[in-house]
C-alpha cells in the first residue's frame, strides 16, 4: 500500500481505538493466497499481535477469519480454548482482544483486532460497536482501493 493510505489507515485504526475505549487497534488483510497479513496498527503492541498471529498461523484473527465471526478473547494468555497463549507469548502487553471479520460482498477481506492491555470482558454491547466499526473499515478501505484506481488511471492519460 502506498505511504498516503498507510497514513490514513493508521489516523482511522488510532481514532477507532479511542472511540471504541480500547488501547489500540490492527488491520490484516488477505493477501493473494488467501494468507492474513499485517497491515497497520496503533502501535508496537498490535504490531507485535498481529505479527504473531501471522507467524504462528493461529490466533483471535485467524479464528476470526476461519470462522467468519466475531471472536472476543477475555484474556489472551488463558489456556486455549478461553485464550491463546502460544501467541501471546509473543505480545504479552496484549491481554483482551476482540476480532472482527471484515466482510465486503459477502467475501471475506481481512479481520479488525481491537486489543487492551487488561483482561476485559467484551459485552454485548462492545461487540455490536466492533462490529459496526467492521463495517466502516470496510468502507474506508473501499474509498482507499478506488482513491488508488482512480489515480492510477489518471496517471495512464
Amino acid at each position: 500500500m502506498a505511504s498516503d493510505a498507510l497514513s490514513v489507515l493508521e489516523n482511522v485504526l488510532t481514532g477507532m481505538a479511542g472511540l471504541f475505549g480500547v488501547d489500540g487497534a490492527a488491520l490484516m488483510l488477505l493477501d493473494g493466497q488467501d494468507r492474513l497479513r499485517a497491515v497497520g496498527a496503533t502501535d508496537d503492541d498490535g504490531v507485535l499481535l498481529e505479527s504473531a498471529q501471522e507467524a504462528v498461523g493461529d490466533g483471535p484473527a485467524i479464528e476470526s477469519a476461519a470462522s467468519g465471526g466475531l471472536v472476543a478473547i477475555h484474556d489472551l494468555h488463558a489456556e486455549s480454548p478461553m485464550g491463546f497463549p502460544h501467541v501471546a507469548v509473543h505480545a504479552p502487553p496484549v491481554r483482551a482482544v476482540l476480532s472482527v471479520p471484515l466482510i465486503e460482498d459477502c467475501e471475506l477481506i481481512g479481520v479488525l483486532d481491537f486489543y487492551a492491555r487488561d483482561g476485559r470482558v467484551w459485552g454485548r454491547s462492545e461487540t455490536q460497536a466492533g462490529s459496526r466499526l467492521g463495517e466502516l473499515m470496510v468502507i474506508v478501505l473501499r474509498v482507499l482501493a478506488e482513491s488508488r484506481t482512480d489515480r492510477a488511471l489518471s496517471g495512464q492519460l
